[in-house]
């Protein structure tokens, strides 16, 4: 994917890197040349200075090859670059970071997706853009083991626990099926909908990633 992200602060930077590091073109846009600073020193990606909701800034972006947008300047320009960049440039998917919880109706109201608060913001906003098949919720077993969520796969549908884990190395901890919490046992059979929370290592997730891409829509 193609994405601009329109600011360089503490949050644009991390998405940038983030982005980057699970292989998109990134393109980042800030008023401020010495925020390009923030950047992580291998960033492959384009910087632009500019005004973020400026047409000529998003021309020199190349805003009509973009995939998604994402509006986390520090100043106040959000609303203002996520609707340039969606009503003027089309771009298909663009979610904007809220400072005030009171503009959110406004939001809805131009169909803009959008992200309020700090707390793992840039996180969510690539979320957002990318639908991630592996969601990282967080470290443990003294940061030797992640623990991450997925939807059950095609593949697992009517195979049990003991099956399921004999073709990734992970560690299934519970299921969320129909809004309910399951602890599952090695032969508990695992369903369509089920979202799956697990335990598993680096290595393990390389694997867990290509086999979901591999698998992903079929049964076979």
């Amino acid at each position: 994917m193609r994405v601009i992200i329109a600011g360089c602060g503490r949050v644009g930077a991390q998405l940038a890197e983030m982005l980057s590091l699970d292989n998109h073109q990134v393109v980042v846009i800030d008023r401020d040349s010495s925020a390009f600073d923030r950047l992580f020193k291998l960033f492959p990606g384009e910087v632009v200075q500019g005004v973020s909701f400026d047409i000529g800034t998003l021309k020199k972006a190349e805003a009509e090859k973009a995939d998604a947008l994402a509006a986390v300047p520090n100043y106040n320009a959000n609303l203002m670059t996520a609707e340039v960049a969606k009503n003027v440039y089309g771009i298909p998917r663009v979610v904007a970071r809220i400072y005030n919880p009171d503009k959110e109706e406004t939001y809805r109201a131009l169909g803009i997706d959008y992200v309020i608060g700090t707390h793992l913001v840039a996180r969510s906003i690539m979320e957002a853009i990318v639908k991630p098949l592996i969601r990282r919720r967080a470290r443990c077993c003294e940061g030797s083991l992640n623990l991450v969520e997925f939807d059950c796969p095609p593949r697992w549908w009517g195979q049990t626990m003991d099956w399921c884990e004999r073709q990734v190395p992970v560690w299934i901890a519970y299921l969320v099926r129909g809004g309910e919490v399951v602890f599952p046992e090695g032969e508990t059979v695992l369903e369509e909908g089920d979202e799956i929370t697990a335990l598993a290592s680096d290595r393990s997730l390389v694997k867990l990633d290509a086999y979901l891409r591999k698998k992903a829509g079929s049964r076979g």
